[in-house]
């Protein structure tokens, strides 16, 4: 019975992540242009782009810094956007212009 009720936290834990997701403001196109220039910079200089054959060979960067970049790239960029910038300061990074 112990384990009914994980399993029912956790179900229910998801379900509101999910709808808060779906709640969340639409991004504006400056907001995404932005996030795909962090992007970019730390998959360039810190990470690995998940779509390159070769990362594999040699995986750079961190878990939520790889989260991040998937999620720009799926147009959520309010929650990439301060990981991304957090992971380009801490490197000494500075960061693009936010238009």
């Amino acid at each position: 019975m112990k384990r009914f009720g994980q399993v029912l936290a956790l179900a229910t834990g998801l379900a509101l992540s999910a709808t808060a997701a779906f709640a969340a403001p639409p991004v504006s196109h400056a907001d995404q242009a932005y996030c795909m220039a962090l992007s970019n910079t730390y998959v360039r200089y810190i990470g690995h782009d998940e779509d390159n054959s070769h990362h594999l060979l040699y995986l750079r960067g961190s878990l939520d810094g790889q989260v991040a970049v998937a999620q720009c790239k799926a147009g959520n960029a309010a929650a990439a956007i301060p990981v991304l910038e957090k992971k380009l300061t801490d490197q000494k990074f500075t960061l693009p212009a936010r238009g």
